[in-house]
C-alpha cells in the first residue's frame, strides 16, 4: 500500500479525523486523551458494522489487533491492504519478529504506545498525539484531531543551529554534510 489514507471514525458524541501517511504510526500521549477510545471504536464497528453507530471512512480496511498475543503473527499475516491498530497492551510490538512481519507486509500499522520501538523503522514525522479540539463544543460532538509530536525543524526555524558531535569521524562527517 502506497499513498495517504484518510481515516474518520465518527458517532453522535466524538469525531475522530486523520491520515494515515506511512506504513507505521505511532500515537504517543498522555492518560485519557482519546488513544484507547479510538481503538475500541474501530473494534466495535469491525464487530457490529454500521448497527453499531459508528461512522467509520476509509479507502482500505481499518482493523483492530484484539487477539491472543500468542497467535499474533498469524492473525496479522492474514490481512492484506489494511490498516491494523494495535493498542499498548501487545509486548510483541517491541519484538525483532514484529519488525520483521511489518518489513514483508502490505499493511500500514498505527501503534499505540508510550514506549520507544527499537526495532522498527518509523519516521518522526510519524509520532502524533491525540488533542481534542474547539471545532465541537460539550455537550455537542466532540472533534479528536492528531498533531504531530516532533515538528520538522529545518522549515520552522530560520535561526542558526549549532550541532556538537562527540566523535571526529562518521558522525562529525554526517553532520558535517548535512548541515551545511
Amino acid at each position: 500500500m502506497k499513498n495517504k489514507h484518510h481515516v474518520v471514525v465518527e458517532t453522535q458524541r466524538l469525531k475522530y479525523e486523520f491520515d494515515i501517511r506511512r506504513n507505521i504510526t505511532v500515537i504517543q500521549g498522555d492518560s485519557a486523551t482519546g488513544k484507547t477510545t479510538l481503538v475500541e471504536l474501530l473494534g466495535t464497528y469491525s464487530r457490529f458494522g454500521k448497527e453499531s453507530g459508528i461512522i467509520l471512512q476509509s479507502d482500505v480496511p481499518c482493523v483492530v489487533f484484539g487477539g491472543d498475543a500468542g497467535l499474533w503473527k498469524a492473525v496479522l499475516e492474514a490481512y492484506q491492504e489494511s490498516i491494523i491498530f494495535i493498542d499498548e497492551d501487545y509486548p510483541f510490538i517491541f519484538s525483532g519478529d514484529f519488525a520483521e512481519l511489518i518489513r514483508g507486509s502490505s499493511n500500514y500499522y498505527v501503534l499505540i504506545t508510550r514506549q520507544p520501538l527499537y526495532n522498527l523503522p518509523y519516521s518522526v514525522q510519524e509520532i502524533y498525539g491525540i488533542r481534542t479540539t474547539g471545532k465541537y463544543h460539550y455537550p455537542e460532538k466532540i472533534y479528536h484531531e492528531f498533531y504531530r509530536i516532533y515538528n520538522d525543524t529545518r522549515s520552522a526555524s530560520g535561526k542558526d543551529v549549532l550541532v556538537l558531535v562527540e566523535d571526529s569521524k562518521s558522525g562529525y562527517q554526517f553532520f558535517s554534510k548535512e548541515c551545511k
